[in-house]
């Protein structure tokens, strides 16, 4: 076996394994995007109600597990409110 069909091997086995992995993250992408029926249509912490703004998408965070078959939609001021109860929970 020489220099250059190592080499071949070496590309064809990383090109498979690049392939799996862009075949396995397609799969999660479908998975969770089949979960989007189950969006709330409210805030899931303080029940505010989701406007259909351009905004609105750029700014509400959408929260999907996919083992417990759950979706959590949070507001931006909920969001602020969660970073610092964890970053207050983190300096104790």
């Amino acid at each position: 076996m020489d220099k250059r069909h190592k080499k071949k091997l070496k590309r064809a086995a990383k090109k498979k394994k690049d392939h799996a992995i862009a075949q396995e993250t397609k799969a999660n992408l479908t998975k969770q995007m089949g979960m989007f029926d189950r969006i709330p249509s409210i805030c899931s912490t303080c029940d505010k109600s989701f406007p259909k703004t351009q905004e609105a998408h750029s700014t509400w965070r959408v929260v999907v597990k996919y083992e417990k078959q759950k979706v959590w939609l949070f507001c931006p001021e909920c969001q602020t409110q969660i970073q610092h109860v964890v970053e207050n929970n983190n300096e104790v």
